[in-house]
């Protein structure tokens, strides 16, 4: 485990001009798995939801953060919250895993309270424990009993939560510098959320994130769904770090259709998408009309979670059946193909080739492993020619 380990930190410590794949067997290393859990997913911001997709005073969303059961809360405050999913009686999962609604999913005497199905203990909206039935004369410390919270912060309106004790530093710091390049699209006009399911692929999670952030595949595997719109040949790397990498590329279809209406052509800037990378769990494409995503969860060495959501000004895009048709057709491609590669990681002389240049958003995923496992600093940030275009945007109003 020791010298797998020290080969995969070696490996993903290098910049692109050095850059190989990680070592095979970590992508079913059980033990490398767990470190990862431990020094990734329970110890940075991961991206858990929009608050798009819990707009109501209740709603709430459950999920196993790499074993960790949490809820995010929409409170009647207001307020958003990370809670713990666990009774603290005794331990008892409170809310099923997915979206709902406190009125829908607590006794209906319990109002926008959380009821533990097992011996009733009510916690309020804020993990707060409010009743505790039939005690008898044993004393329950009810500030004592409240449920365990999670550092949560926003970026654009995009939810992630901190499981461990002290975040290092703030989600804002995390992903400073980004917003400047993304200002054209004005990411805060989507206000209405689509959500969608999770589903299972045999797959380590860095696979799937690997596949999900770089293009170069899209030409062989995408041939008749995204190579059609968003070639390969037309994709280019914009800015990035291991923090955060931004990516581009050109839209053959359906060009900027809102800005089109608005300004009676399309600006330049708005036939470009910009696929946003936030390791550890999230890949988005940004473009003027939308902003969607994938969600990456893993559940052991070889298979994770993953679910696409997006936000818009309007959900009917969503709604048109030849898009759910386009959307089901490449998420099966990438499934299909995630679950071949891993297939391949059990090769004992798999040792990972050269990345060529445009995998460089791969070695930017690399190196944040690297950081968060290690807790040294490695990589630079790195900007291209390309990275003006979207600093200055020629858009004519």
């Amino acid at each position: 485990m020791i010298d797998l380990l020290q080969q995969y930190l070696n490996q993903a410590k290098q910049p692109i001009e050095s850059a190989n794949s990680l070592p095979f067997a970590a992508y079913t290393n059980a033990d490398v798995y767990e470190k990862e859990v431990e020094q990734i997913f329970h110890n940075s911001w991961v991206f858990i939801c929009a608050q798009q997709e819990l707009p109501n005073s209740g709603d709430y969303y459950c999920l196993k953060v790499a074993g960790e059961s949490i809820m995010i809360l929409h409170g009647q405050d207001g307020t958003y919250r990370a809670l713990s999913n666990n009774c603290r009686h005794r331990g008892t999962p409170l809310l099923q895993d997915g979206f709902g609604n406190l009125k829908d999913a607590s006794d209906a005497k319990a109002g926008n309270k959380i009821v533990c199905p097992y011996h009733a203990w009510t916690f309020s909206d804020a993990g707060e424990l409010k009743g505790v039935p039939m005690q008898g004369p044993t004393k329950v410390d009810k500030p004592l009993h409240c449920l365990p919270r999670f550092a949560l912060d926003s970026w654009n309106g995009l939810l992630f939560v901190h499981l461990g004790d002290e975040p290092a530093e703030s989600l804002q710091n995390h992903l400073a510098g980004m917003n400047e390049y993304l200002a054209a699209y004005d990411i805060k006009r989507f206000t209405q959320g689509h959500t969608g399911g999770f589903e299972s692929w045999q797959s380590n999670w860095k696979l799937a994130m690997e596949n999900a952030m770089e293009s170069y595949h899209l030409f062989k595997v995408h041939k008749e769904t995204l190579e059609t719109t968003t070639p390969t040949r037309q994709a280019y790397y914009i800015a990035g770090s291991p923090k955060w990498t931004l990516t581009g590329g050109q839209i053959l279809m359906d060009q900027g259709k809102i800005s089109q209406l608005i300004f009676g052509k399309t600006p330049e800037i708005y036939q470009q998408y910009v696929l946003i990378s936030l390791p550890p769990s999230f890949v988005g494409i940004l473009t003027y009309d939308s902003f969607d995503w994938i969600h990456v969860m893993p559940v052991s060495a070889t298979e994770s979670l993953i679910r696409s959501a997006g936000v818009s000004t309007s959900l009917e895009g969503y709604k048109d059946k030849a898009t759910q048709a386009f959307t089901a057709a490449f998420f099966e491609e990438d499934k299909v193909i995630c679950e071949h590669v891993q297939k391949g990681m059990s090769s004992r002389r798999g040792s990972g080739g050269k990345l060529v240049d445009m995998e460089r958003i791969v070695t930017d995923f690399h190196q944040y492993l690297a950081q968060q496992i290690s807790g040294e600093s490695c990589g630079t940030f790195f900007k291209s020619d390309k990275a003006d275009a979207f600093l200055n945007p020629n858009i004519e109003k």
